[in-house]
Protein backbone atom coordinates (compact mmCIF):
# COMPACT_ATOMS: atom_id res chain seq x y z
CA UNK A 1 0.00 0.00 0.00
CA UNK A 2 0.91 3.37 -0.93
CA UNK A 3 1.96 6.38 1.31
CA UNK A 4 -0.33 9.35 0.47
CA UNK A 5 1.48 13.02 0.82
CA UNK A 6 -0.78 15.77 1.73
CA UNK A 7 0.49 19.58 0.85
CA UNK A 8 -0.87 22.67 2.58
CA UNK A 9 0.21 25.84 0.18
CA UNK A 10 -0.44 29.16 2.97
CA UNK A 11 -0.69 32.85 1.36
CA UNK A 12 1.37 33.66 4.45
CA UNK A 13 0.71 37.85 4.01
CA UNK A 14 -2.64 37.69 3.75
CA UNK A 15 -3.38 35.16 7.22
CA UNK A 16 -0.96 37.42 9.01
CA UNK A 17 -2.79 40.01 7.84
CA UNK A 18 -6.11 38.90 8.45
CA UNK A 19 -5.40 36.71 11.38
CA UNK A 20 -7.09 34.10 9.53
CA UNK A 21 -5.58 30.83 8.40
CA UNK A 22 -9.23 29.31 7.46
CA UNK A 23 -9.66 31.55 4.45
CA UNK A 24 -5.72 32.00 3.30
CA UNK A 25 -4.94 28.05 2.88
CA UNK A 26 -5.13 25.15 0.23
CA UNK A 27 -4.53 21.49 0.50
CA UNK A 28 -4.23 19.13 -1.87
CA UNK A 29 -3.47 14.93 -1.65
CA UNK A 30 -1.93 12.29 -3.63
CA UNK A 31 -4.83 10.78 -3.29
CA UNK A 32 -6.23 12.34 -6.58
CA UNK A 33 -10.01 11.20 -7.26
CA UNK A 34 -9.86 8.24 -4.78
CA UNK A 35 -11.65 8.87 -2.31
CA UNK A 36 -10.60 11.55 -0.51
CA UNK A 37 -12.41 15.29 -1.31
CA UNK A 38 -12.58 19.55 -0.44
CA UNK A 39 -9.33 19.91 -2.04
CA UNK A 40 -8.37 22.92 -2.54
CA UNK A 41 -9.74 24.70 0.55
CA UNK A 42 -8.97 23.89 3.98
CA UNK A 43 -11.07 21.51 5.24
CA UNK A 44 -9.77 18.19 3.34
CA UNK A 45 -10.75 14.52 3.89
CA UNK A 46 -7.88 12.69 3.15
CA UNK A 47 -8.77 9.57 2.19
CA UNK A 48 -6.53 6.64 4.22
CA UNK A 49 -6.14 2.98 4.98
CA UNK A 50 -5.22 1.27 8.48
CA UNK A 51 -1.95 1.42 8.81
CA UNK A 52 -1.13 3.77 5.91
CA UNK A 53 1.50 6.03 5.84
CA UNK A 54 0.71 9.71 5.86
CA UNK A 55 3.18 12.32 5.07
CA UNK A 56 2.51 16.35 5.55
CA UNK A 57 4.17 19.39 4.20
CA UNK A 58 3.13 23.13 3.87
CA UNK A 59 4.87 25.69 1.41
CA UNK A 60 4.00 29.78 1.31
CA UNK A 61 2.51 30.71 -1.92
CA UNK A 62 4.81 33.81 -1.82
CA UNK A 63 8.95 32.51 -1.91
CA UNK A 64 9.79 35.29 0.90
CA UNK A 65 6.61 33.74 3.42
CA UNK A 66 7.95 32.07 6.13
CA UNK A 67 5.79 29.01 7.41
CA UNK A 68 6.45 25.88 9.09
CA UNK A 69 4.38 22.61 10.84
CA UNK A 70 4.53 23.52 14.62
CA UNK A 71 2.19 20.60 16.11
CA UNK A 72 -0.99 18.16 15.60
CA UNK A 73 -3.64 17.71 17.86
CA UNK A 74 -7.00 16.84 17.61
CA UNK A 75 -9.43 13.62 18.03
CA UNK A 76 -6.78 12.16 15.46
CA UNK A 77 -3.91 12.59 18.08
CA UNK A 78 -6.12 12.06 21.10
CA UNK A 79 -7.33 8.99 20.32
CA UNK A 80 -3.86 7.77 18.79
CA UNK A 81 -5.29 7.00 15.46
CA UNK A 82 -2.36 8.72 13.69
CA UNK A 83 0.68 10.71 15.67
CA UNK A 84 2.72 12.94 13.26
CA UNK A 85 6.00 13.33 13.81
CA UNK A 86 8.87 15.47 12.04
CA UNK A 87 11.25 13.53 9.98
CA UNK A 88 14.60 13.34 10.86
CA UNK A 89 16.09 13.63 7.56
CA UNK A 90 13.81 16.66 6.36
CA UNK A 91 12.25 18.61 9.43
CA UNK A 92 9.81 20.60 6.80
CA UNK A 93 7.85 16.59 6.49
CA UNK A 94 6.06 15.36 9.24
CA UNK A 95 5.20 11.59 8.81
CA UNK A 96 2.46 9.58 10.98
CA UNK A 97 1.20 5.84 10.57
CA UNK A 98 -2.74 5.29 10.21
CA UNK A 99 -2.92 2.63 13.39
CA UNK A 100 -6.71 2.14 14.08
CA UNK A 101 -6.72 -1.24 15.15
CA UNK A 102 -9.14 -2.14 12.36
CA UNK A 103 -11.87 0.75 13.23
CA UNK A 104 -12.85 2.28 10.32
CA UNK A 105 -14.41 5.87 10.34
CA UNK A 106 -13.82 9.76 10.28
CA UNK A 107 -11.38 11.29 12.82
CA UNK A 108 -10.55 15.24 12.55
CA UNK A 109 -7.10 16.93 13.39
CA UNK A 110 -5.74 20.21 13.99
CA UNK A 111 -2.55 21.19 12.47
CA UNK A 112 -0.94 24.42 14.16
CA UNK A 113 1.50 26.49 12.02
CA UNK A 114 3.77 28.30 12.90
CA UNK A 115 5.02 32.02 10.93
CA UNK A 116 7.93 34.05 10.96
CA UNK A 117 8.33 36.34 14.55
CA UNK A 118 6.46 33.45 16.37
CA UNK A 119 3.02 33.67 15.55
CA UNK A 120 0.67 30.20 15.32
CA UNK A 121 -2.31 30.24 13.67
CA UNK A 122 -4.35 26.38 13.24
CA UNK A 123 -7.39 24.90 11.38
CA UNK A 124 -8.85 21.70 11.45
CA UNK A 125 -8.83 18.82 8.61
CA UNK A 126 -9.74 15.37 8.61
CA UNK A 127 -8.81 11.92 7.80
CA UNK A 128 -11.03 9.21 6.46
CA UNK A 129 -9.69 5.89 7.44
CA UNK A 130 -11.33 2.73 5.53
CA UNK A 131 -10.34 -0.51 6.70
CA UNK A 132 -9.50 -3.69 4.26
Amino acid sequence: MKSVSVLVVVDVEAALASNDLQSHLYMVDTNGKLGSYNEGGNELVTACYDTQTIYWRVESVDPDGDVAISEFTGQMVNDRVCMPKKEVDDPEVWKGVVETQGEGGSYQYSMTLQFDGGVTLSFDPWISVTVE
